[in-house]
C-alpha cells in the first residue's frame, strides 16, 4: 500500500467550461407526450466544473483546460468558474458565441441534454509540465498526442469516448448503459487506451461501480439517494475517483469515494458538487470519506481490510 500524501494535489481538467439552461419538467420524457417545464434558468456546468469544482473543496489546485467565447455568457461563465476557485490560466477565449446547453430535468431526476453539434477544437495552449492527474473529457482523436505525453510524467484519467478515438491512459472511466452491447469492456477499454491502461471504472447508476483489470474485478455498491437531479453525477463521481487515487487508497476505498461525490450531487439541483458535498468533505455528516478514514487508520497503524 503506498503512503497516503494528503497535501495539494494538482490537476489539469481537459474538460468543457458550459452554460446550461435548466428546464425542469413536470412528467418523465416520452415520445408524443406534452409537458408542462418551469424555467430555472441558466448555471455553471461541464465537465470542467462539474468535476473541478469537488476538487478544489477537497483542497486541490484544479486548472480547467477549455475554450469559451467572448461574449456575455463567456464572461459570465468565468466569473463563476473564478468564484467557486479554479484556476483559470488556460481557459482560451475564441471570437464566437458561447452558447447554452438545454438541461431538461424530469419529475424522476433524470435529466436529458441538448446541445448544438460543434466540431470539437483543443485549446491552442496545452500545459505541459507534470502535474498530480490529467483528466480527459473533451470529443476527438487530437488529443492522443498530447495525453501520450503527459502520460511519461503525470497520471492520466479519461472518460471513454463515444466515438472510437485513442485515449492512451492509465485508468479510463465509463458508463455501462453507454457501452451498449460491448461484450467485453476491458478489451474494448485496452483498444482505446493501449498497453497503459491499468484499470476500467464501469459506472452502474443505482447498482453501484466495478473496477477491472487485467487480472481482477472489484465491484462497490451505491449509497442509497433520493434523487433530485442527475446532472453531473457521472462528473462528480469522476471527481471522488480522482481524489481518491491521488492520495493512494486502494482502488475498492477509490470507488467507494467517488459513489459518496456522486450521491451528493444526485441529491440537489446543481449540475456542479452541491454544499452537501462540501459538508461530507468537512467531515460533517454520517459518512466519512474513505481516504480520510484510510489517512486515520494510517496515522494510527491500522491497515485497510
Amino acid at each position: 500500500m503506498p503512503e497516503v500524501n494528503t497535501g495539494r494535489k494538482s490537476m489539469i481538467l481537459l474538460a468543457n467550461l458550459n452554460c446550461d439552461h435548466v428546464l425542469q419538467l413536470d412528467m418523465p420524457l416520452t415520445a408524443g407526450g406534452r409537458l408542462h417545464y418551469r424555467d430555472d434558468g441558466r448555471r455553471l456546468g461541464g465537465g470542467a466544473a462539474n468535476t473541478g469544482v469537488g476538487l478544489c473543496w477537497a483542497g486541490h489546485k484544479v486548472m480547467p483546460v477549455s475554450r469559451v467565447g467572448r461574449d456575455e455568457a463567456g464572461d459570465w461563465l468565468l466569473q463563476q468558474a473564478m468564484e467557486l476557485g479554479l484556476n483559470l490560466d488556460y481557459v482560451e477565449r475564441f471570437e464566437g458565441i458561447t452558447g447554452e446547453l438545454l438541461v431538461l430535468v424530469d419529475s424522476l431526476g433524470e435529466r436529458t441534454i441538448l446541445r448544438e453539434a460543434r466540431v470539437p477544437v483543443l485549446p491552442a495552449r496545452l500545459p505541459g509540465e507534470p502535474v498530480d492527474c490529467l483528466y480527459v473529457n473533451t470529443e476527438g482523436a487530437e488529443v492522443a498526442e498530447y495525453m501520450t505525453a503527459m502520460n511519461a510524467h503525470s497520471l492520466v484519467v479519461s472518460q471513454c469516448p463515444r466515438q472510437p478515438w485513442p485515449r492512451p491512459c492509465r485508468i479510463m472511466i465509463a458508463s455501462a448503459a453507454d457501452l451498449g452491447n460491448v461484450t467485453d469492456p476491458w478489451m474494448h477499454a485496452r483498444s482505446l487506451a493501449g498497453d497503459s491502461l491499468e484499470w476500467l471504472v464501469l459506472t452502474h447508476g443505482e447498482q453501484g461501480a466495478e473496477a477491472i483489470s487485467a487480472g481482477l474485478r472489484l465491484y462497490v455498491p451505491a449509497p442509497t439517494v433520493d434523487v433530485v437531479d442527475a446532472t453531473g453525477a457521472g462528473d462528480a463521481f469522476a471527481g471522488g475517483l480522482i481524489h481518491a487515487l491521488v492520495n493512494g487508497a486502494s482502488m475498492s476505498e477509490c470507488l467507494a469515494e467517488a459513489g459518496h461525490w456522486a450521491a451528493c450531487t444526485l441529491s440537489s439541483s446543481s449540475s456542479i458538487p452541491s454544499e452537501r458535498l462540501r459538508h461530507y468533505l468537512a467531515g460533517e455528516l454520517n459518512s466519512a470519506p474513505a481516504t480520510d478514514k484510510l489517512m486515520k487508520n494510517k496515522a494510527n497503524g491500522v491497515r485497510p481490510e
